[in-house]
């Protein structure tokens, strides 16, 4: 049965080397962009991973930005709320010719997601599959691991990017996902984005107590509020 799950510390750096050493651009994602990472399962073994992280850009005017962006109308989104899909690797046992793929004999269509079309030809929709339930956990998954800080502030991911160099992919995966293509540039680089769903109740508040548990949030939280006690201390009367 082929299922997702969040990786923790050492299933992060298994998914780091393997985009290092598989995935075209051969190489890790930033930690600043505080990447987590989800592992595609089949048999207890991991077979793929997706990294998750934040957009490089902090901007992109009319797109995200910062609070004060959003509250001025310059943008739609906080970047708090958006997420970047920056790698995407599987196994080759599961592409097409892999050891696992629909071959007399093997795993195939007895265990792999996938369609016939009408020659009767099975053909895999592992990365669709994968992808779809990776989008599904990591709205909540993320903020788990990586608390927000501000509760009153945006915080929820609305929206999941993902880039491709049109030079090397056609965007087939995005495109069976549910993405839309909303700006190429010069060089080829495609940006895709897909709307995610909400947060439950229950995972809101688990969110919550993760945030108000969290040293690094607990800590951020201290500076802003000696910073806005000392400004009432030097406020003229």
């Amino acid at each position: 049965m082929l299922t997702v799950i969040i990786a923790d510390k050492s299933g992060l750096k298994w998914a780091q080397e393997q985009v290092k050493r598989h995935h075209y651009l051969h190489a890790p994602v930033d930690d600043r962009c505080s990447p987590v990472a989800m592992l595609a399962m089949l048999f207890d073994r991991p077979v793929g991973c997706l990294i998750f992280g934040r957009p490089e850009a902090t901007r992109v005017n009319g797109w995200y930005g910062s609070l004060e962006d959003v509250q001025t109308g310059r943008c739609r989104l906080t970047r708090w709320e958006i997420l970047n899909l920056a790698r995407v690797w599987f196994d080759p046992a599961l592409q097409q010719n892999g050891e696992w793929y629909h071959r007399p004999g093997m795993i195939g269509p007895s265990v792999l997601p996938g369609f016939y079309d009408r020659k009767h030809d099975w053909h895999s929709a592992v990365a669709s599959f994968v992808l779809d339930l990776a989008l599904e956990q990591i709205v909540f998954h993320y903020l788990v691991c990586k608390p927000p800080v501000w509760m009153e502030e945006p915080y929820q991911i609305s929206e999941v990017l993902s880039y491709c160099d049109s030079r090397k992919h056609k965007g087939t995966l995005y495109r069976a996902s549910g993405f839309t293509l909303v700006r190429a540039n010069t060089h080829g680089i495609e940006t895709y984005v897909r709307p995610v769903r909400s947060l439950t109740p229950t995972e809101q508040t688990l969110i919550a107590y993760r945030s108000q548990h969290n040293p690094r949030c607990r800590k951020l939280r201290e500076i802003r509020r000696a910073a806005s006690y000392e400004q009432l201390s030097w406020a003229p009367a």
